[in-house]
């Protein structure tokens, strides 16, 4: 069998980010002779994109590679990043697993398969992400027709109480200015509209004296280049430059999500979250200031070991004060190797439950209320698929619409007076591109 008959599947769990990465070695298997199919179909070449966010994530990381091996049982099967480098060489001890690609190594993905084919023995390769090196390998796209997550920063130091994230991807590293700046060229001058700025923590990109506004500044004088928008953020690291720059910006879209976690200073605390609820609201009450009716979401952790329920009302309390435009809502998994895995005062599923079930009532009514603040008014929409006579985009705000229309309005941008009718989605409001704790 010749290389570029060779069948190669990819499955992904987890974040937004671990998405764009498979998205991104999908375009290489391409170019390197492969043939993209889907996970359920049968493949010479099958790799697991892991996460290991709980150990629920974990659960479906190994039971998505007994799926592939069940049904192709004699393909080269693939155990790449997150839960290989933090369960380490242990990895490979999994039935069937032939390659183990840590976190940053899953970048070397074709060298590795090459190396298997011409000697046939187990590959493991888990380099330390406990260092700031950078590799530019790591630093990839994910590219739609109509958008591209583009890859500028890896890595978190933050060591909130109940993540695994700084175990799996290591220190913080930014891609390289120029190369950055090059590679959205390249996407923009092949026919991308709008780039999706993304990475653990991106609000920590640093590349010598550049800083993410210096990257948005970047891309904005790109000419092909539509929209710009800025993917999960931490609200510390949301500068107030940056802010008062995409109020002028032509280019940068009113949107941002920033992660609350919890609505209560004794919780947020316990999270080792790094601000209160001040903080939280003075960041809010400075993006409103300058771009008014942004569109902010935000996530938030249903019971975290020690919220009573009056912590809980006062999360809710300051969650409904601040209007966010939607929730992500999660209950508390402990994730084994995290402080919070061992805190005193656990919550109940049952406790859990009820209060996950209040914050999506909660998040319905904010949705709703968000997106009918743009009926009868005139907004831009990227469109990226049409299907039986209906094309559906997304504004500025980032509210999903649909409309009559056919093929040819895919990856074009054109205005559309929004009617209650036009909404699609949860509510008025799209899932956002940042990273999930599920």
């Amino acid at each position: 069998m010749t290389l570029e008959s060779l069948r190669i599947a990819f499955y992904t769990l987890g974040c937004k980010l671990n998405q764009a990465e498979s998205a991104a070695l999908r375009n290489a298997a391409l170019e390197h002779g492969y043939i993209p199919v889907d996970f359920n179909e049968s493949a010479d070449v099958i790799v697991v994109n892991s996460c290991t966010l709980t150990n629920r994530a974990d659960r479906k990381t190994r039971q998505a590679l007994y799926q592939a091996k069940r049904h192709s049982p004699h393909s080269i099967l693939v155990l790449a990043g997150c839960y290989p480098q933090v369960q380490g060489t242990a990895s490979a001890d999994i039935p069937g697993v032939d390659i183990v690609l840590g976190t940053r190594d899953k970048f070397a993905l074709f060298e590795a398969l090459d190396g298997f084919r011409e000697k046939g023995e187990k590959n493991i390769q888990i380099s330390s992400v406990n260092n700031r090196e950078r590799w530019e390998s790591t630093f990839v796209a994910g590219t739609e027709r109509s958008r591209a997550f583009l890859k500028i920063q890896e890595g978190c130091s933050n060591f909130c109480t109940y993540c695994i994230v700084p175990y799996a991807r290591g220190n913080p590293v930014s891609r390289d200015f120029d190369n950055t700046i090059r590679e959205a060229k390249r996407l923009s001058e092949g026919g991308c509209r709008e780039i999706v700025l993304t990475g653990i923590d991106i609000g920590a990109y640093r590349d010598r004296d550049k800083t993410l506004t210096e990257v948005v500044k970047g891309l904005e004088a790109l000419p092909e280049l539509r929209r710009i928008r800025i993917s999960s953020i931490e609200m510390n690291t949301l500068s107030d430059e940056l802010i008062r720059y995409m109020a002028g910006s032509e280019k940068c879209m009113p949107h941002f999500h920033l992660s609350l976690q919890s609505g209560s200073d004794t919780i947020l605390k316990a999270m080792n979250r790094k601000y209160l609820c001040a903080d939280f609201a003075k960041k809010v009450e400075t993006i409103r200031k300058y771009i008014p009716n942004a569109s902010i979401g935000t996530d938030v952790i249903v019971g975290f070991p020690g919220e009573s329920d009056a912590l809980f009302v006062e999360s809710m309390n300051f969650i409904q004060a601040i209007a966010f435009s939607y929730l992500h809502i999660f209950r508390f998994s402990p994730r084994r190797g995290t402080p919070a895995a061992g805190m005193a005062d656990p919550v109940s599923d049952t406790r859990k439950k009820e209060r996950a079930a209040l914050l999506q009532d909660s998040d319905k009514r904010l949705r709703e209320r968000y997106a009918a603040i743009f009926i009868g008014t005139s907004q831009s929409v990227l469109w990226e698929q049409c299907q039986e006579g209906f094309c559906k985009g997304l504004t500025p705000h980032y509210i999903p619409v649909s409309a009559p229309g056919n093929a040819g309005m895919i990856n074009t941008i054109s205005d559309l007076i929004l009617s209650a009718e036009h909404f699609s989605g949860k509510n008025g409001v799209a899932e956002t591109d940042h990273l999930f704790i599920e």
